[in-house]
């Protein structure tokens, strides 16, 4: 019996020592991913001046807020009953010939009747707001006689000012220029859902 025993035990110390009993091909378990954090709102503001920039409509497409669409309005005043409003896949193709109606002029207050494309290169981007003079986080850089009523008709949004203080120095600052994405969550993400251009107005 004790000559068993002893037989037991050298063979156990053999199996720990050559891994007997183990299983060293068994497969390492795959890590789980970690998932990648969503676009901060600033990142998303930078990517959708980018899609501005490049005319990537269809990648400014990508980011229009699902429920409340894309509103364009020539000015810092939003005039939300003329203004223009967008769904995702829905924007003009670039060369469409349609006119499309944006709102009144200011001071003449006659009708902003342009195809998108000139609407764009207009109202949208028509000074390089990518490499703006500064960018006004929540803040509303660009000054003049017409009320910017953002937050009034987005409350609780988060917005972008990508402002240039004027362009020729005879101007004294009259011809600033800002272009301001208002920006909101919609399921953890962000999304554009109004591009505002905004300039000195009589």
């Amino acid at each position: 019996m004790w000559r068993l025993l002893s037989i037991l035990a050298v063979m156990l110390l053999l199996g720990g020592c050559f891994g007997l009993g183990g299983n060293d091909n068994a497969p390492t378990p795959t890590p789980t991913p970690t998932p990648t954090p969503a676009p901060s709102a600033e990142e998303t503001a930078k990517a959708i001046m980018n899609a501005l920039k490049q005319q990537d409509t269809e990648k400014l497409s990508s980011y229009i807020h699902p429920e409340k669409g894309l509103l364009f309005s020539p000015y810092g005043h939003i005039e939300k009953d003329a203004a223009l409003t967008f769904k995702a896949g829905e924007l003009p193709a670039w060369d469409d010939s349609k006119l499309y109606k944006w709102g009144s002029y200011d001071g003449s207050g006659e009708p902003i009747s342009l195809t998108f494309k000139d609407y764009f290169e207009k109202f949208v981007y028509d000074k390089n707001f990518a490499e703006a003079e500064k960018v006004g986080h929540n803040e509303i850089l660009g000054q003049g006689n017409t009320l910017v009523n953002i937050g009034e008709i987005y409350p609780g949004s988060t917005y972008y000012d990508y402002y240039f203080s004027g362009f020729d120095p005879e101007l004294s600052g009259m011809d600033w220029e800002s272009l301001i994405l208002v920006l909101e969550q919609h399921n953890g993400a962000w999304y554009v859902c109004a591009i505002v251009h905004s300039q000195w107005t009589i």
